[in-house]
């Protein structure tokens, strides 16, 4: 496994996190905390969160591993914190070196999750981007050896992050991204997971045209 990175003095890490805190709160302050640094984290988390929990629904997880699959999405990104602002809210594509800073949030997100006592949802923290062909980071991990909470929220985090605007590009339309979803499905994500995903959005979706129609 790649080196863990040491904390960037000044910026919230597992170690401030109050033993005696309710989960719930942690949230809260964590994502308060990455929503001061990066302006729109907290919107994204609670997107993926949202559709990660109701993709992990669908495939059968028991309401425990749905309940950490929500926790792990609305903290991916709280690696961030440790992120160079500059480099974090730069309004364009990063170039290399940018772009190798940014890829040490997950390992970063790991330590601080880590401070919530759950193994295996620092673990998803870690590895969602990794990649189902073996070539994401930080670990190079392949297929199932990812967990299946990381595969799940990197197909949300992906839909996401394709349907929001960003300063260099517009938002894709839904139908696009589950488009292209359903071409990395194998490559970049996990088949299983992106079918699931395309069932539980679909069925939301229908959800939301009865309602309209009423």
């Amino acid at each position: 496994m790649e080196a863990t990175t040491k904390p960037v003095p000044g910026v919230f890490d597992g170690r401030q996190l109050a033993p005696s805190e309710s989960p719930a709160r942690t949230l809260e302050r964590l994502a308060a905390a990455l929503e001061q640094r990066v302006p729109g984290a907290s919107g994204h988390a609670r997107r993926v969160a949202r559709l990660a929990a109701g993709t992990a629904k669908r495939m059968g997880l028991r309401r425990r591993e749905v309940v950490r699959v929500r926790r792990a999405a609305s903290l991916h990104d709280i690696g961030k914190l440790e992120t160079p602002a500059a480099v974090v809210n730069k309004p364009g594509p990063l170039d290399p070196e940018e772009f190798t800073l940014v890829k040490r949030h997950a390992i970063a997100g790991e330590r601080i999750v880590a401070g919530l006592g759950d193994p295996e949802l620092a673990a998803i923290v870690r590895h969602h981007h990794e990649r189902f062909d073996g070539m994401g980071y930080p670990d190079g991990l392949a297929g199932e050896e990812i967990p299946l909470g990381a595969r799940i929220l990197a197909v949300a985090d992906t839909f996401d992050a394709l349907t929001s605007p960003r300063p260099y590009r517009p938002a894709s339309r839904a139908c696009d991204a589950l488009d292209l979803l359903s071409i990395e499905a194998g490559a970049q994500l996990d088949p299983a997971a992106v079918e699931a995903f395309e069932g539980y959005y679909s069925g939301r979706r229908s959800v939301l045209w009865r309602a309209l129609a009423r």
